[in-house]
């Protein structure tokens, strides 16, 4: 699977190599993509979607749909809404299908408070101290 013209996560993804943090679009983000792909950081190499890890429809790409998923562990994903772009009923379906899956999921936008959705089965104290993971990442 490939990126297309997608460049979202040049924009929602911290790049600790880079200091870039998140809600910014990073310098070496031009029209059709990294400046530097190829030679770019290790975290951005190692960072896949959840488009990427394993989409078929085009609809779930980022930029399609509104929302950036990412997996976190293995009892949780994660998905920053887009600044500006609705998110899409394709969007909230995989919302729907994370929690079937037996996934929790963290929801980011910019300026409000976050939003989680916590499977069946999970506790959610458990869960919360996952999340405080993500701070340390620096999505927060």
């Amino acid at each position: 699977m490939e990126c297309g013209d997608c460049t979202v996560c040049c924009t929602l993804s911290v790049v600790k190599e880079l200091e870039k943090k998140v809600w910014v679009t990073c310098h070496l983000c031009k029209d059709n993509g990294c400046s530097i792909y190829g030679k770019h950081p290790k975290s951005c190499k190692e960072f896949e979607c959840a488009y990427l890890q394993g989409g078929e429809n085009i609809e779930l790409r980022p930029d399609k749909c509104g929302v950036m998923f990412w997996k976190k562990s293995d009892r949780i994903f994660c998905g920053s809404m887009i600044p500006g772009v609705p998110v899409t009923e394709m969007a909230l379906k995989q919302v729907a299908s994370f929690k079937s899956q037996g996934y929790s999921l963290v929801l980011f936008k910019k300026g409000e408070k976050l939003v989680f959705r916590f499977a069946d089965g999970h506790d959610k104290e458990e869960i919360s101290k996952e999340y405080i993971n993500l701070l340390a990442d620096g999505y927060v």
